[in-house]
């Protein structure tokens, strides 16, 4: 099975599209799912600008759907998960920004777990994200956020 965002029969008309080359400004034809192209001008080899890598920086899978990873992709995967997470978390949240700040303190505690224990980062960092939410929808439902 093919991921729906990949797989050409869900595309739309602008998933083939031309961008200039940021070497040298010729046009380069890109297919949406194409990670990099490389300009027949001159040679030089970039990663789509419209490509969304999101699902890449937590899917195991990334690879075998995607192909090989830009370099560049590799390398901020652990920071693209994160700052996407924590976008979430911090529109769920609005501006209750004790919140915000308490599940940031508990994110970054959760990280500092991960590099002295071991583990996946991915679900540790979900982990303490979903954590901070779910106490607010404790105290919503049950006006209390004590433990079961």
């Amino acid at each position: 099975m093919k991921c729906p965002g990949q797989d050409s029969r869900f595309w739309k008309p602008d998933a083939i599209f031309e961008t200039k080359c940021p070497q040298c400004g010729e046009s380069v034809e890109f297919f949406k799912d194409e990670t990099t192209r490389r300009c027949k001008k001159c040679g030089h080899k970039f990663v789509n600008p419209r490509m969304d890598f999101g699902c890449a920086a937590y899917c195991k899978f990334a690879e075998q759907c995607l192909g090989n990873l830009p370099p560049e992709l590799i390398a901020r995967r652990e920071d693209l998960l994160k700052n996407r997470v924590a976008i979430e978390m911090k529109r769920f949240f609005d501006r209750d920004f004790k919140r915000i700040g308490h599940a940031t303190d508990v994110a970054r505690y959760a990280e500092q777990i991960v590099k002295e224990e071991g583990g996946d980062p991915a679900v540790v960092l979900l982990a303490a994200f979903l954590h901070a939410i779910g106490i607010k929808n404790a105290e919503e439902k049950y006006n209390s956020n004590d433990a079961c």
